[in-house]
This record gives C-alpha cells, sequence and structure tokens, in this order.
C-alpha cells in the first residue's frame, strides 16, 4: 500500500508539472484542443456518412455503433492523457543516450519512462467522448445502466493492451538503435481496435481477440454493454493484464540488455 501512495504521489506531481507546462502557452494548448476536437469529430463523422449507404456494419445498427465509436475514443482518450507523450518520444531517448538519468531512478524504470508527461490538451476530449457515449446509450431501447459498471474491468483491460503493445514496439528500438518504422507499425496495427470486430471474419478476428487483442480496446467492453454477457470474455479480461504484464516486464529487461548509454 505505501508503495502504491508513493506511485500515486509521484505521478500527482507529474501531472501538476505537465499542467503548467502546457497551460504557459494557452493559445498553443487551445489550438491542441481545437484539433484534438476535430480529430475525434472527423471519427464520428465517417461512420455517420457510412450509415446513410446503409443499415447496419457487421451485426450493429447506427445506434449501437455510436456506443461503439464513442467508447473507443473515450478509450484513446485515456491512453492519450496518460501515456502517449511519452512514448512517442521514446525512440528519441534512446538514440540521444537519455534513458540514463531514467534508468537510475529509484523507481520503476517503466513507469519512468512511460508517465513524465501528461497529455492535458486531451482532457476535454475524454470529457466530450465520455458525454457522448451516455448520449448514445440513451438511444439504446430498454438500456440497462448497470451494465456500465462493466467497464471498471473492461476498460484497464484494453489499456493495458495499448500500454503494452506500445511499450513493446518502442522497446524493441533499444535493439535496433533506430527503429522509426516501428512508429508506424503501431499505428497499423491500434487502427484495428478502432474498428468493430466483428468487420472481421476467421483468423484475422481470433488474432484481435486472443493473439493481439485489440478487441479488447472497444469492441468487447462495447458488446458487454449491448449483448448478453460471455463469462469466457470475463476470464479472459482478468487473465489478459496479468499476461501482458508478465511478458512486458521480462520483455524489458530483455531489451535493456542491449542499450548503450551515453556515457558508454
Amino acid at each position: 500500500m505505501k508503495k502504491l501512495l508513493k506511485y500515486l504521489s509521484l505521478y500527482g506531481a507529474f501531472f501538476k508539472a505537465s499542467f503548467v507546462a502546457d497551460l504557459e502557452y494557452r493559445f498553443n494548448f487551445i489550438l491542441l484542443v481545437l484539433s484534438e476536437c476535430i480529430w475525434y469529430g472527423t471519427q464520428l463523422l465517417l461512420y455517420e456518412v457510412i450509415y446513410r449507404h446503409t443499415n447496419i456494419i457487421g451485426d450493429w445498427t447506427l445506434e449501437q455503433m455510436r456506443v461503439f465509436v464513442f467508447l473507443a475514443l473515450f478509450v484513446d482518450s485515456i491512453y492519450m492523457i496518460l501515456w502517449d507523450p511519452n512514448f512517442s518520444k521514446f525512440n528519441d531517448e534512446v538514440r540521444k543516450g537519455n534513458l540514463d538519468l531514467l534508468l537510475t531512478k529509484p523507481v520503476n524504470s517503466m513507469f519512468m519512462i512511460s508517465s513524465q508527461k501528461v497529455s492535458v490538451s486531451h482532457i476535454p476530449c475524454l470529457l466530450f467522448t465520455g458525454a457522448g457515449l451516455i448520449w448514445a446509450l440513451q438511444a439504446i431501447p430498454d438500456f440497462s445502466w448497470y451494465r456500465l459498471f462493466w467497464l471498471f474491468l473492461l476498460i484497464p483491460s484494453g489499456l493495458s493492451v495499448i500500454f503494452v503493445g506500445r511499450l513493446a514496439l518502442n522497446s524493441t528500438a533499444i535493439i535496433f538503435s533506430r527503429a522509426d518504422f516501428l512508429q508506424y507499425v503501431w499505428y497499423s496495427i491500434f487502427r484495428l481496435g478502432l474498428r468493430p470486430d466483428a468487420i472481421y471474419k476467421g483468423f484475422l478476428r481470433y488474432v484481435l481477440l486472443f493473439v493481439l487483442p485489440f478487441a479488447m480496446v472497444a469492441s468487447i467492453p462495447t458488446r458487454f454493454l449491448l449483448e448478453p454477457v460471455q463469462i469466457g470474455f470475463i476470464a479472459w479480461a482478468v487473465a489478459m493484464p496479468v499476461l501482458l504484464m508478465t511478458f512486458m516486464n521480462w520483455y524489458w529487461k530483455f531489451c535493456m540488455r542491449f542499450y548503450s548509454s551515453a556515457s558508454s
């Protein structure tokens, strides 16, 4: 418990520092918020346009798809706030040998590398997508609001997929010293999680559920909100983060063997 409080206190300090730094240039902060809102708006508009030409995608109607899209963007907002600024600069830190200072801190190195900077400009997006999710659910006939409690299990599970997936690819850059192409690999894979799993068939859908489980980011949580609960997915949502973090701890230590510090 004491260790947890230590990390929460440290993260609180990171948040305050990021908040002050982002608001130092307020006009730039406003532009960042507007640009993110525009990006999220285009994702919503995409499905609205598609549904003008069809009544169903996969096995979801427009009203159900709105729930999926808002939930996917809500989870994406959490990821962007917590980790994206740190992961985006990771390759440069490796190339310049700037990880030395972080690796010598008396805290978990993965925590230090992933949590120093908080993207405050995405907080309005989080509020917007959260409100949009509630609005979309109101349009679902006879929706049982207690189903929202499933999100307390499923959203952290989906976030673990994003965290481990991005950190694992970034860690690979330590081995190659320069691996900018991995950023493109990440965005290509991550886009799969921002699409409903029902549009994929056969082996590819199996991969997205159990091998590269990006379907857990939004598709499975949406099914828990709109469809009968499947016990197997509950077990998978509990076990998967443990398996992923166990793998990530091992892989991080493996990659660190190849790190050349600035002093070496």
